[in-house]
């Protein structure tokens, strides 16, 4: 308890740029800081790109992996933090965090923000073994809470993830200008980490057989390496599919949302997702969306309503899809429009921290 207020320690693995991290930088923002007192807590020193945003809330922030990250020493690190702040509350994102917090004999809340059977099996198998110590358990999506319905422990409470987007037309010119493109030319935009199950040898694959029908059509794809070469890897296999021109990964970009808002249409070809915090991006932003029909994105992506969907793992359909889109712009903007409706109705980002808060409440009272 600090100065009254029940101090709440939100803990992750990293801060980089992602879409659980966004949800802590930019949900920061909203938190109410009149009954809560808020710490941030990390891992893995590298991923701190969101830091900063963080802290210029005036909200504490502390690295406890070590240069290495190592979780051992995180979690040693972590148990002296709680005594040194004073934590009444851990909320834990992701499976690393929670397992951590669990070691701990603080309250925990955990959110689980991707389906339980996509992470390796060491980290499976440590989640789910002491998934029975968290006090409550948060799904970002129905598909997510139905993943954990057997682990040992309270039943998930779904609240979805939520948005807020601000992005000024020059800010979509100027993205479109460092492509090299004109206002006409067709922009596909892609935004997700490389890393497993991402989706981004489909997306190659989409978009060599849309290059075939429109050539002019240039697709782009943003967000950082999980490992070493990864981002050379994929650019590799991009040129040796003759798209080093027409197929663009930029890497970690922070203004990614200036190419989102610049695009005809946004993509996502994952084999794996909980609900994507850049899908609610592009439809916040009118965007018309093509995505694959996995996890929680068919809770928002109705089809042929908000967006198209089609079946994970295949490209041709992808671009088929695409290509509708590209052809028929009346009803992509029908689409964005729709898009864009549902997710200031449904899933603000205010209105997501409001929840958790609430879920906080009650953890607190006991």
């Amino acid at each position: 308890m600090s100065g009254g207020k029940p101090a709440i320690l939100v803990l992750i693995k990293g801060l980089g740029i992602g879409g659980a991290e966004k949800l802590i930088s930019e949900g920061a923002s909203f938190w109410d800081r009149n009954h809560y007192d808020y710490r941030v807590a990390y891992v893995l020193p590298w991923k701190d790109q969101l830091v900063p945003q963080i802290e210029a809330l005036d909200v504490p922030v502390r690295c406890i992996g070590g240069s290495k990250g190592n979780s051992v020493v995180a979690t040693q690190r972590l148990h002296r933090l709680l005594k040194e702040w004073n934590v009444d509350l851990i909320h834990a994102h992701l499976p690393v965090s929670g397992v951590m917090a669990r070691t701990t004999r603080v309250p925990v809340v955990y959110t689980e923000h991707n389906l339980a059977d996509s992470y390796r099996q060491p980290t499976r198998t440590l989640n789910r073994a002491s998934y029975w110590r968290n006090d409550a358990v948060i799904a970002v999506s129905d598909a997510v809470a139905s993943s954990l319905a057997s682990f040992p422990g309270p039943t998930p409470q779904v609240i979805p993830n939520g948005v807020t987007v601000d992005v000024e037309p020059e800010q979509a010119s100027a993205a479109r200008d460092e492509l090299g493109l004109g206002p006409e030319e067709p922009l596909i935009v892609h935004v997700g980490n490389i890393r497993p199950h991402k989706g981004h040898s489909t997306l190659i694959a989409a978009a060599a057989e849309l290059n075939r029908v429109r050539p002019e059509a240039t697709v782009v794809s943003i967000g950082g390496e999980k490992y070493p070469g990864d981002l050379e890897r994929i650019r590799t296999e991009a040129a040796n599919a003759g798209l080093a021109n027409r197929l663009r990964f930029l890497g970690r970009r922070e203004d990614a949302l200036s190419f989102v808002a610049a695009a005809d249409v946004y993509v996502n070809p994952a084999d794996v997702e909980g609900l994507p915090v850049s899908i609610l991006e592009a439809m916040a932003l009118g965007i018309p969306v093509v995505a694959t029909s996995v996890g929680g994105v068919p809770t928002v992506i109705l089809h042929d309503e908000t967006g198209l969907l089609v079946e994970a793992r295949q490209p041709a359909a992808l671009a088929t899809a695409i290509l509708g889109l590209l052809d028929n712009p009346s009803h992509a903007r029908q689409l964005g429009a729709a898009g864009r409706n549902l997710v200031e109705r449904d899933y603000g980002l205010e209105t997501m921290v409001r929840s958790v808060e609430a879920k906080y409440k009650r953890v607190l009272i006991g």
